[in-house]
Parts: structure tokens; C-alpha cells; sequence
């Protein structure tokens, strides 16, 4: 019988799938290759963005409220701080932790939840690197190089295969 439920745990794993993915929007604006201030913008795919809308635009009127505002921070935004917003941030290879997001306010914007908010560091373009992802398959964080507004530097965007997860990295030259 157990043998039957491993097997039934790894089958169901291998359909395993992102119920919401997320467009990462960095801004970045390096002085003498050193910033310290990351700004992200997420915008949460339509369906996400519409069964949350419904939730917490309490009035309806496609506008997030003070109000409403700080209920999904504290009840949706703040439980990515455990998953470190699923940003990866890595100085001369080593992970920083316990990050955390400043800044928060989400909006609606055609139609779609965003959530914009400041990480704050010590980060140099010389050796500052960005991965994104989610080794539990729940979120997909989508990195394009349209989405990135970087200045001071030049940066690429590569795909990442985490041998169990796909990701994306944002390297600065």
C-alpha cells in the first residue's frame, strides 16, 4: 500500500504546473555601477488578476483604495517574503536572505493586479546577480528583456533550467 502512494506522489508530480504567472518588471538605475534600490513591478496574469480584483476592490470602482491596499499586502503580498518574493538576488555568488520589500502599493492597470515595491541593498553591477523562480511550481515568474528599464549598465536576460524548475537570470555588464 505504501509503495501505491509513492508511486501516486511521484505520478501527480509529474503534471505539477504554475497556477499564476507573474511578469517581473525591474527598474534599476545604476550610479558609478552601484544602486541601492531595486524596483519591481509584478503584473499578475488575467485570470489571478481577475478572481483577486473581485476580492479586494471592495467598492468596485477598478481602483485600489488606501484601504484596500494594505489588505492585500498583509493577506496576499506579505507571504512571498517566506519565498523571498521568489527573486534570488546573489552578490560575488553568494545568496543574500531575508529579503525585504519596501514601498508596496498595488494598482489595476488594464485590468490586471500589479504590486510594485523597493528592495533595498548594497548592489553593484560588477557583481550583483538576479535569478527568478519557483523550485515549487506554484508561481511562474516571467523575465523578458522588454520588461527590464536599466540604466547605467547593460544587462541580459537567460533562461535557467534548475534541473526541476525553469527560471530566469538578469545579469549586468
Amino acid at each position: 500500500m505504501k509503495l501505491f502512494f509513492l508511486f501516486l506522489l511521484f505520478f501527480s508530480s509529474l503534471f505539477a504546473h504554475p497556477h499564476t504567472f507573474i511578469e517581473v518588471h525591474p527598474t534599476i538605475e545604476f550610479k558609478d555601477n552601484k544602486t541601492s534600490v531595486i524596483h519591481f513591478k509584478w503584473v499578475l496574469d488575467e485570470m489571478s488578476s481577475t478572481i483577486l480584483i473581485m476580492e479586494v476592490d471592495k467598492n468596485g470602482d477598478g481602483v485600489i483604495s488606501k484601504r484596500e491596499n494594505n489588505f492585500i499586502q498583509k493577506e496576499y503580498f506579505s507571504i512571498f517574503e517566506d519565498y523571498s518574493y521568489y527573486t534570488h538576488i546573489k552578490i560575488d555568488g553568494k545568496l543574500i536572505k531575508n529579503l525585504k520589500a519596501v514601498n508596496f502599493k498595488a494598482t489595476i492597470e488594464n485590468y490586471k493586479l500589479c504590486y510594485s515595491f523597493d528592495v533595498v541593498g548594497n548592489f553593484s553591477s560588477n557583481n550583483t546577480v538576479l535569478e527568478f523562480g519557483d523550485s515549487d511550481f506554484y508561481v511562474a515568474m516571467v523575465l523578458k528583456e522588454k520588461f527590464l528599464n536599466i540604466k547605467g549598465t547593460s544587462s541580459t536576460v537567460t533562461g535557467v533550467d534548475n534541473d526541476f524548475y525553469y527560471g530566469y537570470r538578469l545579469d549586468f555588464k
